[in-house]
């Protein structure tokens, strides 16, 4: 018998269909620790039950099928060194993060936070706000990541008019970028981009990736985007290029730590925009990694082979 421990909720008539094939379903709420070693399968991860499987000497857990795309904050060496599979939400989040990316860049640039500081003092500002305003046509757009998430925000970003470059490893082509270019050379068009996206996963690599060094090398007025992974930026370095105006702006939708505490001095530096790490929900969140793990689980049940949504737990995407 197979054992899904649901650390996710499993629509419920999903876990019909997965009754009808004789799979047992046991809620985190429900497990008891003599089932934890009886575990086959995790849909979703808990930072509690998660490692407590592990630890238990021959667990039968084979299979981790996540709720997110990136997987930095699972136990990466545990899972390789007890060869356990791992599948991803990648491409789940692409829409909703690119749209949030959007409401950024126009939140900056048509003179919305402007207009809600005069409409909190009761100041119609016509023409100083108006004068502030600017278009996209003809501006540069720098995505630091080109998987799906990069590609449907240079998608989004060429449909405004903007001039796309990509940033990733290989500097191999991707649709909707006019430019890309690799992390080794990406310094030659630093100071092209009025708008710098890091939607990259956390690596070794990309942790404190941009730092101050980084801020100093972009064009003053550069505005900056964080929908990747908080660790992969530098608060102080982010506050520091704020606080100077080497960056006009900036909007983080994840921080070093979370969730952000209340006397962060993230909260009152000026010109930047936090949303609490919700740029990725959307509202059938279940139901859509449910159908990842429909297609993988006949090829698991048969064979134990995973095709869809594998990650690479050695380079932690």
């Amino acid at each position: 018998m197979t054992n899904i421990l649901a650390a996710e909720n499993i629509p419920e008539t999903a876990r019909i269909e997965l009754a009808q094939q004789g799979l047992t379903i046991i809620n985190r709420a429900d497990v008891s620790q003599a089932q934890l070693a009886e575990i086959d399968i995790m849909f979703g991860w808990n930072k509690v039950i998660g490692p407590q499987i592990l630890a238990i000497p021959n667990h039968r857990l084979k299979w981790i099928q996540t709720a997110t795309s990136g997987i930095d904050y699972l136990p990466l060496q545990t899972l390789i060194d007890q060869n356990i599979l791992v599948t991803n939400a990648r491409g789940m989040h692409a829409v909703p993060i690119a749209q949030t990316v959007m409401s950024y860049l126009l939140y900056f640039t048509r003179g919305i936070y402007q207009s809600l500081n005069a409409q909190r003092q009761q100041v119609w500002d016509h023409h100083p706000i108006g004068q502030s305003t600017m278009t996209l046509e003809g501006r540069t757009i720098l995505i630091f990541g080109t998987g799906q998430i990069g590609e449907k925000v240079a998608q989004y970003a060429q449909t405004m008019g903007l001039k796309t470059i990509g940033v990733n490893r290989n500097g191999e082509p991707i649709n909707h970028f006019e430019q890309i270019v690799t992390t080794e050379t990406v310094d030659q068009v630093l100071e092209q981009a009025d708008f710098i996206v890091n939607g990259m996963p956390l690596t070794s690599e990309t942790t404190d990736y941009f730092n101050a060094d980084f801020f100093a090398k972009v064009a003053a007025g550069t505005y900056f985007f964080n929908v990747g992974r908080g660790k992969s930026v530098n608060e102080a370095a982010l506050m520091a290029a704020l606080n100077a105006g080497q960056l006009a702006g900036a909007a983080i939708d994840v921080a070093q730590n979370e969730p952000l505490v209340a006397d962060s001095p993230l909260w009152s530096t000026p010109n930047l925009v936090i949303t609490p790490h919700i740029s990725g929900y959307i509202p059938d969140l279940h139901d859509r990694v449910y159908t990842i793990f429909a297609r993988n689980l006949p090829t698991f049940l048969a064979d134990g082979r995973l095709t869809y949504n594998t990650v690479s737990l050695t380079e932690g995407y």
